[in-house]
């Protein structure tokens, strides 16, 4: 048996041409064995009035296979065909589609699953050869109908209340004579929750005929990761067809950000490298992303009362900084904030009022942290970083006898006596006597604060100029974060004039407090006062 979406009658004989991407292979649970897709072809025809798409293939599979199914976004085509287990399948259908407004290269993704649940995913490039009728002598009169979709202009959309998200579909349809706009918005959560709309118009005169305005708004579930379609379609008087579209998600997150600020403030005085307008040396980090919509970072968790995890969400092209980064583009309890339940640890919530603010351990100390913002979880898994080793970045420093402090040097720096090393007044980071690889103190710049170290103490080396420095690790232009934002990294460059030959910058001027963790190399300043 067969179940479709679309479905249309067969078209008696037509050569085919193969043109298909290298097939995708998905186990479903370890399995080795999936099917195979022995040959495949798929031809786009005009035969009289009607544009038919006419797909072709051989399959095998020696455990049988159980289904094929059958998809085109632009042509609305989504079908599965029942297979019966059957070792050897061929496919022979035909879609009856519409005309292209413009010229396009469209691709029917197939997807082959056998009785062991072995998946193949392939993409078959569709040979265009509609620009002949298939009968000769025949000669159309009329062009499709012509459809500008003017909304929706949102398209991504973060899920994070329990309202519906509300979609606003308008679109603008003129031809001689329009006889049907149809309008579907269909998909699913990504619980499996099927949603399915249609609505189908007729033009209400001869003036609608000629120029029809569509609107209406559509409802998708409420607090609800999920992933959906829309389509707009209209059929004229000669049985031309028109199709646009677009793709709609919710709750899937192109960029994360963890945020160990402590308070708001903290969040607002981060860190800002004004020589380079960047970040990366405040209190978020970004997420490397895995996946659809999973994250992860490593981090070093103090376990402590004063902990405020918070993790940041982006969509499209928005950033967490603005005005070449000077300005925050995100607040401390925004829409757009996540952190973990205090209810139900390794769960996260965006209710920031069911929030506990932690991550799910009991123990201070390094964690890869991954969050999956589909099934709302957070874990944290335990690992220990290795102990700088490099006699040239961390002259003297061994895990029995570490480095005291690391000096903050520069002229920019008082206490720093006008010079680049250490003086007998240069603040100090101190090493933390609960955390083995952390350094934190305060320190104060004054004028332009820009080309500023840190150094390893010159009890611990004697090279003063040849060792121990921490500046910029690369140029300002070649440090990124996970998304491509510009950043400052401050790393162990041995001498002076590694790295970068440049240390980092701090704006505005004033008292700044300031943790370097050597393992991570990861610089976290906050202003906080002048």
């Amino acid at each position: 048996m067969k179940t479709t979406i679309l479905k249309i009658s067969m078209l008696a004989a037509v050569v085919m041409i193969a043109a298909c991407s290298k097939p995708r292979v998905f186990p479903d649970t370890g399995l080795t064995d999936v099917p195979e897709l022995k040959e495949a072809t798929a031809q786009f025809l005009w035969i009289g009035p009607e544009y038919k798409l006419v797909l072709k293939a051989k399959l095998a599979d020696e455990k049988g296979i159980s289904k094929v199914r059958i998809k085109n976004g632009e042509w609305q085509i989504d079908s599965v065909l029942a297979a019966g287990n059957q070792t050897t399948y061929d496919i022979s259908e035909t879609f009856l589609v519409s005309k292209d407004v413009n010229p396009t290269k469209h691709q029917v993704e197939l997807t082959i699953t056998n009785s062991n649940g072995g998946i193949t995913k392939t993409n078959v490039e569709v040979e265009d050869l509609s620009a002949q009728n298939q009968i000769p002598g025949y000669s159309p009169d009329l062009l499709p109908p012509a459809i500008t979709v003017t909304k929706p202009t949102v398209t991504k959309y973060l899920g994070f209340t329990n309202d519906p998200v509300n979609i606003e579909v308008e679109a603008a349809i003129t031809d001689t004579k329009i006889v049907s706009v149809e309008v579907k918005v269909w998909g699913e959560t990504a619980a499996g929750e099927p949603v399915l709309v249609e609505d189908i118009r007729k033009p209400a005169g001869e003036a609608e005929e000629k120029s029809f305005q569509y609107a209406r708004s559509f409802a998708l579930p409420a607090g609800k990761v999920g992933e959906y379609q829309y389509v707009v379609k209209s059929t004229d008087a000669s049985g031309n067809k028109s199709v646009k579209g677009g793709i709609i998600t919710v709750g899937y997150i192109d960029k994360l950000y963890l945020s160990d600020a402590e308070t708001e403030a903290e969040a607002l005085n981060q860190g800002f490298d004004h020589m380079g307008a960047a970040r990366g040396i405040g209190t978020l980090v970004s997420m490397t992303k895995q996946g659809a919509n999973t994250f992860v970072a490593d981090v070093y968790y103090r376990n402590a009362a004063t902990d405020n995890i918070r993790f940041v969400a982006f969509l499209g092209t928005d950033v967490p900084f603005i005005t070449n980064q000077s300005k925050l583009n995100y607040t401390f309890a925004g829409p757009n904030v996540a952190a973990m339940s205090a209810a139900e640890p390794g769960k996260i919530t965006t209710s920031l009022a069911a929030a506990g603010f932690k991550l799910p351990v009991s123990q201070k100390g390094y964690y890869k942290v991954t969050v999956d913002m589909t099934a709302r979880t957070i874990r944290a898994v335990a690992f220990a970083p290795p102990a700088p080793a490099d006699a040239v970045k961390y002259p003297g420093w061994t895990a029995a006898n570490p480095w005291p402090y690391l000096a903050v040097t520069g002229p920019a720096v008082t206490g720093s006596a006008g010079g680049w090393t250490e003086a007998a007044t240069s603040p100090k980071l101190q090493k933390e006597s609960d955390h083995p690889y952390l350094y934190t103190g305060t320190f104060k710049t004054t004028g332009n604060s820009d080309n500023m170290s840190l150094n390893a103490p010159q009890s611990a080396n004697s090279d003063v100029w040849g060792k121990g420095w921490f500046r910029m690790t690369a140029a300002r232009a070649n440090m990124k974060d996970d998304y491509g934002s510009l950043i400052t990294r401050v790393g162990p460059v041995g001498a002076s004039t590694g790295g970068a030959n440049w240390g980092f910058s701090l704006s505005p001027r004033g008292t700044f407090k300031a943790t370097y963790d050597i393992v991570l190399q990861r610089f976290r300043v906050v202003r906080t006062g002048d």
